[in-house]
C-alpha cells in the first residue's frame, strides 16, 4: 500500500479551526469561515475568536485549546506578532497541520524574519507541517474546502491543480470559476515557503489521481533544486505541467522579495533550458498560463499539425494563418470530398476552403447551416488534424435548441476544435458558457486560440520524441 503523502491532511481535513474568524462581512477574515459554510465544506468548522460567542450560527471558541475535539487543520489569520502564541496552542493541542495566512514575516524585514524563524523552529521541533506564512490555502473542490478572502458562490471541479507562490490567483479566483469556466481540482498557495515548498506540492500532485494538469507559478525555487528538476521531468511524462516564472529580471526579483521574502536567483536562460529538458511547458504571461491550463484540460492533442480555419472575415483568416505558421502549424489541404460537402453553402463564386470565409457564406445561406456544414466537413476530413473557428458577435443566432452541438463534434472524434470571439455582446455569453462546460475552449482572439492549441501539440511532440 502506498504511503499517504502528508499534504493529503491539508487537502482532506475532517476538521478545520479558523483562528481570527470574524463576524463582520466587511472584514476579509469573515470569508475564511463564510466560504466553508456557504460552499458546504464536508468537515467540521471551528471559528476561534475570543470576542465572539458565535459566528455564522456556530459556536465560537476563545482559543484553539478550548476546542473539545481534535483538530486536523488550523488556519491562523491573526497579526504576525500574535502568531507564535497561536502556534504554541497548536503544539499543546497536538495539531499536525497549520496554515499561516498573515503577512509581515520574512518579507517584513529583520523583525519579521526573526518571528518566522522562531515559529519555524517551534513547529519543526514538534512535528507540525506548515503552509505559509503569507498564504491563502488550500482549495479542494472535491470536499468544498476553500481558504479564501473573497466570497465564493461555488467551486467547480475539474482536472487542473495549481501551485502558487503568492496570492496572484486570489483576485481572479471567482472569475476563474464563473467567467473563465475553468474547473479546479486542487490549489495550494505556498507564500513565504517557511516549511512546505514547491517540491512537496509537486510531489503530491504528481501522484494525485484527480489532477490531470499541473500549473505552477513560481517566484523562486526554495526546495531541493535537483529534486525539483527530477520531479518536473518525471511528472511531465505522466501529465502536462505548465510553469509561469516571475521575478525574471533584477527588478522583478527585488519586488518578489518584498512580498514573499524570497529572492529569485539564478539565470533565467538556465531555468528556461531546464524546463525544456524536463518536457515542461513555459508560460510567459498570466494569460498564457491560464490559457494553456485550459487547453490541456479541454483538448485532445491533434495527431498532426494540419489546421483548418473558419473565420467571419477574410482579414481575420489571414491573421490566423500567420499565427499558425509562427506556432508550427500548416494549413490543411482538404479532401475533394470535403469540397463536395461544402458546395451547398458556398457563395456564387469560387472561394478557398482554408481559410474558410464563413462571413461571406452567411450572406447567401442560413447562418446555422453554414457553421454546421463547415464543422461537420472539416472534423470529418482525414487531412485535417485540428479546427480553429471564429464565432460571430451575435449570440442570438445560436439560441435555438441544439445549435451548439456541431461545435462538439471534435470531442466525439477526438479532434480538437478551438474557438475564438472578439464579441462583447452579452447574448453570446450563454453559448460560450455552454460550450466551455462541454469542454470546448473559447478564447478572446484567434492568436490566443491557436497558441493554446499549439502547446498541446508541442507537448505531444516533446514526449513522443523523448520516448
Amino acid at each position: 500500500m502506498t504511503k499517504q503523502h502528508f499534504l493529503d491532511s491539508f487537502f482532506n481535513p475532517e476538521s478545520v479551526a479558523i483562528v481570527g474568524a470574524s463576524r463582520n462581512p466587511l472584514n476579509f477574515n469573515f470569508y475564511l469561515v463564510g466560504n466553508l459554510v456557504k460552499l458546504g465544506f464536508s468537515g467540521r468548522i471551528y471559528p476561534v475568536n475570543p470576542n465572539a460567542d458565535e459566528i455564522l450560527g456556530m459556536k465560537a471558541y476563545a482559543s484553539v485549546k478550548d476546542i473539545e475535539d481534535g483538530i486536523d487543520l488550523v488556519v491562523s489569520a491573526v497579526p504576525a506578532r500574535m502568531t507564535l502564541d497561536i502556534m504554541k496552542e497548536c503544539v499543546d493541542k497536538k495539531v499536525k497541520c497549520v496554515v499561516l495566512v498573515s503577512g509581515g514575516f520574512s518579507e517584513g524585514g529583520a523583525q519579521g524574519d526573526k518571528m518566522q524563524d522562531e515559529i519555524a523552529s517551534l513547529l519543526k521541533r514538534n512535528g507540525i507541517r506548515a503552509i505559509g506564512p503569507n498564504a491563502l490555502s488550500p482549495i479542494n473542490s472535491l470536499n468544498n474546502l476553500a481558504i479564501s478572502f473573497f466570497p465564493l458562490e461555488k467551486l467547480i471541479g475539474g482536472g487542473v491543480s495549481f501551485i502558487f507562490q503568492s496570492g496572484l490567483y486570489e483576485p481572479r479566483l471567482k472569475w476563474l470559476f464563473s467567467d473563465y469556466h475553468l474547473g479546479i481540482s486542487k490549489l495550494i498557495d505556498l507564500g513565504n515557503k517557511m516549511d512546505i515548498n514547491e517540491v512537496d506540492a509537486l510531489e503530491y500532485l504528481a501522484d494525485d489521481p484527480d489532477t490531470k494538469v499541473i500549473a505552477i507559478h513560481l517566484e523562486s525555487v526554495k526546495g531541493d533544486g535537483r529534486r525539483f528538476v527530477q520531479l518536473l521531468k518525471n511528472t511531465s511524462e505522466k501529465k502536462p505541467v505548465v510553469v509561469l516564472k516571475s521575478g525574471r529580471t533584477a527588478a522583478g526579483a527585488k519586488a518578489a522579495a518584498s512580498h514573499t521574502g524570497s529572492m529569485a536567483r539564478g539565470s533565467d536562460a538556465v531555468f528556461d533550458a531546464m524546463l525544456k529538458q524536463s518536457g515542461v511547458i513555459r508560460a510567459q504571461t498570466i494569460e498564457d498560463f491560464l490559457d494553456f491550463a485550459k487547453a490541456f484540460e479541454f483538448l485532445s492533442p491533434p495527431t498532426g499539425n494540419r489546421i483548418a480555419i473558419g473565420s467571419m472575415s477574410g482579414g481575420e483568416g489571414v491573421l490566423a494563418i500567420d499565427m499558425c505558421q509562427r506556432e508550427g502549424f500548416t494549413m490543411a489541404k482538404a479532401e475533394y470530398t470535403t469540397f463536395d460537402r461544402l458546395k451547398s453553402i458556398l457563395p456564387p463564386w469560387e472561394t478557398p476552403l482554408n481559410p474558410f470565409d464563413l462571413g461571406v457564406c452567411v450572406q447567401f445561406h442560413p447562418f446555422l447551416d453554414v457553421y454546421k456544414k463547415f464543422l461537420e466537413s472539416m472534423v470529418g476530413d482525414k487531412n485535417v488534424d485540428g479546427v480553429v473557428v471564429g464565432l460571430p458577435p451575435i449570440g442570438i443566432l445560436f439560441e435555438s435548441e441544439g445549435a451548439h452541438k456541431p461545435f462538439l463534434l471534435g470531442k466525439e472524434k477526438k479532434k480538437p476544435v478551438v474557438l475564438w470571439t472578439h464579441a462583447v455582446d452579452e447574448s453570446l455569453n450563454a453559448l460560450v458558457e455552454k460550450l466551455e462546460w462541454e469542454g470546448v475552449p473559447v478564447y478572446p482572439s484567434a492568436e490566443r486560440a491557436i497558441k493554446a492549441l499549439s502547446v498541446v501539440y508541442k507537448y505531444k511532440l516533446m514526449h513522443e520524441r523523448a520516448s
